[in-house]
């Protein structure tokens, strides 16, 4: 029997051509497309899908709140999510970390149609099923729609709550704790009944930015796991046949716990993210209102690590220029790019990205509002001697 595929998306041309293309397969699975949520939910009501894929940003509602309602109808196929946000190396590290397999648009038809048919060849699928898809991957998905949104998290006896401004958590509460130190808490459990709330205006309690958070959590998570096979090793090497690890929370699969290949983020070693915070409002107060926006992001995935008036898109796209331009001069025998670089915008405006090897720092300025031979002479290497302070610090 041929197995069942759903295309979610708004973009009704890129969808029917994506749709005229699979059909060609036919014979291994059809295809229906919807554009809108509710399209999808009611189709999902009536036919039972293998697999759901479905755009992240659409208007009204979105792929997350087509998300949301699948578990809630205990849909049981598997889920991919589409997006033209962030970096290969974002999204490859997303997936790993909750199990959600999310592709980036835009894409090629034949590699898409491999794809389709792996998971439709390997049972399961890349995606795995739904219903194993954990809470981080929720929350990743929020993190990359950059939407607005308070999420609740029901456990046995305590609920929590993480409060989410554009994609980025804010304030949390759980327990008898607030802040930063709830929010730690709840993503190091990674468990527990989620549903999605309004907006709710709180005063802000956390600046580390979401990716770093969930990276903490992660591994935490991975530590405990390896804590619990010590814990099984040192018991089973005494008396054989005792189960160890007691009173332990079994990790979901899909977790960071089942990717012992995962690396924690280099930042938590070698990169002091609240020296950054303070470089960036030493950087306001020097640039004052010629500066628009500046993030600090990883050459590795272009990823913000912390910000002012951040801009994911704007990170992914000037990492991708950063390693173009080194590769490029590298090739071409040229001199190796230095310090830093300055692009000339239209309207007054200009960037400029400091490059440190795994790190950059990129920021957008209103030429008009300073003085450029302050800029380069003075604030500049105040900046890069901060920068490289907070690597090694």
């Amino acid at each position: 029997m041929a197995k069942k595929l759903l295309l979610v998306d708004d973009e009704k041309f890129f969808l029917e051509g994506l749709k005229e293309g699979l059909d060609e397969h036919a014979d291994a699975f059809r295809t229906d497309i919807c554009f809108s949520v509710d399209e999808a939910v009611k189709k999902c009501r009536k036919i039972d899908y293998d697999l759901v894929v479905s755009d992240i940003r659409m208007p009204k509602k979105s792929g997350l709140d087509l998300f949301v309602q699948l578990r809630k109808q205990k849909y049981k196929g598997g889920f991919i999510a589409m997006t033209a946000y962030g970096t290969e190396e974002v999204l490859r590290k997303i997936k790993k970390l909750g199990g959600l397999d999310v592709i980036m648009k835009p894409f090629n038809l034949q590699w898409f149609t491999e794809k389709i048919l792996d998971f439709f060849t390997e049972g399961e699928g890349v995606s795995g099923t739904i219903s194993s898809i954990d809470i981080t991957s929720l929350l990743q998905m929020i993190n990359l729609e950059k939407k607005t949104t308070t999420v609740k998290i029901a456990l046995k006896n305590n609920t929590g709550y993480l409060f989410f401004d554009k994609g980025e958590i804010v304030h949390a509460e759980f327990e008898d704790m607030k802040g930063e130190e709830a929010a730690q808490s709840l993503l190091n459990l990674n468990r527990g009944r989620f549903s999605l709330l309004q907006p709710r205006k709180v005063d802000k309690t956390i600046d580390t930015p979401f990716m770093v958070l969930l990276m903490n959590a992660m591994k935490t998570i991975d530590e405990g796991l390896k804590e619990v096979d010590e814990s099984v090793l040192d018991i089973e090497s005494v008396e054989e046949g005792i189960p160890g690890g007691a009173g332990k929370d079994p990790v979901p699969e899909g977790s960071a716990a089942d990717s012992p290949e995962i690396e924690s983020p280099k930042e938590e070693d070698d990169m002091n993210v609240k020296k950054l915070n303070e470089a960036i409002e030493v950087q306001k107060e020097n640039m004052g209102p010629g500066l628009l926006a500046t993030d600090i992001y990883g050459t590795g995935d272009g990823q913000s690590i912390a910000g002012f008036n951040s801009n994911p898109q704007a990170c992914a796209l000037f990492n991708q220029i950063t390693i173009y331009m080194r590769d490029a001069l590298d090739s071409a025998g040229f001199p190796s790019l230095g310090r830093y670089y300055i692009m000339d915008l239209v309207d007054g405006k200009m960037v400029i990205v400091i490059h440190l090897g795994e790190y950059q720092w990129g920021m957008l300025v209103d030429r008009t509002k300073i003085q450029l031979g302050l800029l380069l002479n003075v604030v500049m290497p105040k900046m890069i001697d901060s920068f490289e302070q907070a690597m090694t610090d």
